[in-house]
């Protein structure tokens, strides 16, 4: 099996300014460190009523039969819900992540999916991958 390693940003943010107040934001925040049932690591910055995915790696399967895999990161925060819940979809130029789940007193459990599209190359996915951090 092929494997391909792509190192990306989902959202790269074009703004210069944009980049120092997210590293402030990410330095006020608390980070929580964790695996995905692929075993790759996942880290989370998490602040008030909000979190941030810092990064993570994940295998895509691709319709031409090779494997991808994604170092992801660059995401914007994302609001959780009264209940402890959260769901976001968040799109960069050629890849696309979903997640969702919930906080607990036990750190963050979740799922998340990632879908790429090469410039020229094949459609790419993952299945749901199951997350935990603490």
């Amino acid at each position: 099996m092929l494997i391909r390693l792509i190192v990306g940003g989902v959202l790269a943010l074009g703004l210069i300014g944009t980049d120092a107040t997210a590293m402030a934001d990410t330095a006020q925040a608390r980070m929580l460190r964790g695996r995905t049932a692929q075993g790759k690591r996942i880290k989370i910055a998490v602040k008030q009523g909000k979190f941030r995915i810092s990064g993570f790696k994940i295998e895509l399967n691709c319709r031409d039969g090779s494997a991808l895999l994604l170092e992801e990161g660059g995401f914007l925060w994302t609001d959780v819900k009264g209940s402890g819940t959260f769901s976001d979809a968040q799109f960069g130029k050629t890849d696309s992540v979903y997640f969702r789940g919930r906080f607990s007193r036990g750190g963050i459990r979740g799922r998340l999916r990632v879908t790429d599209r090469e410039r020229h190359g094949p459609r790419c996915a993952s299945r749901w991958v199951s997350f935990h951090v603490s």
